[in-house]
């Protein structure tokens, strides 16, 4: 099913940061025979002819593809799904990942199908990535946002079905929700 350029969620973001409104876009990729290339190619397509940056060669190749009926909303490249949620929470990297760590109980785990995490940290960054029982990947990602705060990002990914994804995404939302509830009453 495709969406008219003017009614994608994104359009107004798109024209807003490369100067092209969407349906332009869609003109131009069509004219180029973006129907018959693949994602990279469309991508790199738009950073070879208008010089548009990386990450903005992403947004725009996703959203034509979901304009042309390609992808849904939700879709990777490969077919599968993603769902998404965050939140921003008071303190540093470390100390959201020590709350989180200790929010997110065996007992929660096994709730939600999660194994045993693994913890990684970079420097701007603390990663808590899992495995879950029917075999996609969540990944939860700690950033400075600002003085004091934090972003606490949830990425699904390989969810094989649209209805799936919006489970977890709707899962997702109500483990934030109580994570945050149980974060005020711990910090």
């Amino acid at each position: 099913m495709s969406i008219p350029p003017q009614e994608h969620r994104r359009a107004a973001r798109i024209e807003g940061a490369t100067g092209v409104p969407l349906a332009e876009w869609t003109q131009r990729l069509d004219a180029a025979g973006g129907r018959d290339l693949d994602h990279a190619s469309i991508a790199r397509l738009l950073a070879q002819q208008w010089e548009i940056s990386g990450w903005w060669a992403q947004g725009v190749t996703v959203a034509y593809e979901q304009v042309i009926g390609r992808r849904v909303v939700g879709q990777s490249c490969e077919g599968d799904f993603a769902a998404s949620a965050s939140r921003t929470v008071a303190g540093d990297p470390g100390s959201v990942r020590d709350r989180w760590e200790a929010f997110m109980t065996p007992e929660r785990r096994e709730e939600l199908g999660l194994a045993e995490p693994r913890l990684t940290d970079t420097a701007r960054w603390r990663y808590w990535r899992t495995e879950v029982a029917d075999g996609t990947r969540l990944s939860v990602n700690i950033t400075a946002k600002d003085e004091g705060r934090c972003t606490l990002g949830l990425e699904h990914k390989g969810i094989e079905t649209a209805e799936g994804r919006e489970v977890w995404k709707t899962a997702w939302k109500r483990v934030l929700t109580d994570f945050t509830a149980f974060d005020q009453e711990n910090r």
